[in-house]
């Protein structure tokens, strides 16, 4: 594995880019949403140098209490205009409908993951961006994970197999993201990033659906001398989020992605929330690209439906 060195010196990089830019206007930024994540976006974004939160919005009105004294409003129309760049933290199915207006308007966006679950929606935020000339950014956070970045640092040149595991007590919904929306999605992303492609052997190991809804995915991903072995789970008894990794014969690495950093460097939230404050001067090499969730998108399907096809538990098995 790289040194940790490497990938410190690359967060206090970010950090001394960001230092030269809080020396100018704070980035105006707008959050659409309150629910979980976007409280997490406004804790991050309220102390963060060089950022102004300026607004937020959600249409649940009874959220302005949450808002801290921030500016609320339920739709856009009811905030003033004077922001350059908003985070779009609203449920997955409204994705669409909150980031295409103001990417036409030049406002650049930060959507959280999964930027949708249509490929012609996505198709359609990107044409947006290209008509606004906003960039159109996606809140894919585990990039920013230590563990993550080591360990595809460690693979673009070497054989290896990686084993993750996601595992949340939080229950499917119907018609709400289930376990590969939710939870694998992180995964695919970084892979899909790693790669350079979707286009993997896909093995289903085993999986179960609860009212219809996938919540629980075991899978293998092929591509050549990697393998990727995916787990992910609603309903779990407990919270777990783990990565190991063995490159070629070396020992097998563990790692907790729940565990804080220990050298002190910022949690991937507000490491994600700083290269794209950056990106408004260019950079944005590390966030993930609406292309990039198309991609992401096509290979979530192609499990899908292999999960459906070959069900290995009855419905609502444990």
């Amino acid at each position: 594995m790289p040194p940790a060195d490497s990938v410190l010196q690359e967060a206090e990089i970010v950090t001394l880019h960001l230092a030269e830019i809080v020396s100018e206007e704070p980035l105006r930024v707008l959050l659409v949403g309150l629910g979980k994540m976007g409280q997490l976006h406004m804790e991050c974004l309220s102390k963060m140098p060089g950022v102004s939160l300026v607004g937020i919005v959600d249409e649940d009105e009874g959220k302005e209490m949450a808002a801290n004294g921030i500016p609320f409003a339920r739709s856009i129309d009811g905030l003033a205009n004077d922001f350059a760049a908003a985070v779009i933290a609203v449920p997955v199915e409204r994705h669409a409908e909150a980031a295409v207006p103001l990417l036409a308007r030049g406002i650049d966006c930060l959507v959280e993951k999964p930027l949708s679950l249509c490929p012609e929606e996505i198709k359609t935020m990107i044409a947006a961006a290209r008509t606004g000339g906003a960039r159109l950014s996606v809140a894919q956070v585990e990039r920013f994970n230590p563990a993550i970045e080591s360990t595809m640092a460690a693979l673009r040149k070497r054989s290896g197999k990686v084993r993750v595991q996601r595992l949340s007590r939080m229950q499917s919904v119907a018609g709400g993201p289930d376990v590969i929306a939710d939870l694998m999605v992180h995964d695919l992303d970084w892979i899909v990033k790693l790669e350079g492609t979707s286009d993997c052997e896909i093995t289903v190991l085993e999986s179960r659906r609860t009212a219809g809804c996938l919540d629980y995915v075991c899978c293998r991903l092929g591509f050549g001398d990697r393998s990727y072995e995916l787990a992910a789970v609603h309903g779990a008894s407990e919270r777990k989020r783990s990565l190991d990794v063995r490159l070629d014969r070396d020992e097998t690495r563990c790692f907790d992605l729940l565990a804080l950093s220990p050298d002190g460097r910022p949690d991937p939230l507000t490491r994600q929330a700083e290269v794209f404050v950056m990106s408004r001067a260019g950079d944005a090499a590390e966030l993930a690209t609406a292309e990039e969730a198309l991609a992401v998108l096509r290979l979530s399907d192609a499990i899908r439906r292999c999960a459906f096809e070959t069900s290995k538990l009855p419905e609502g098995a444990a």
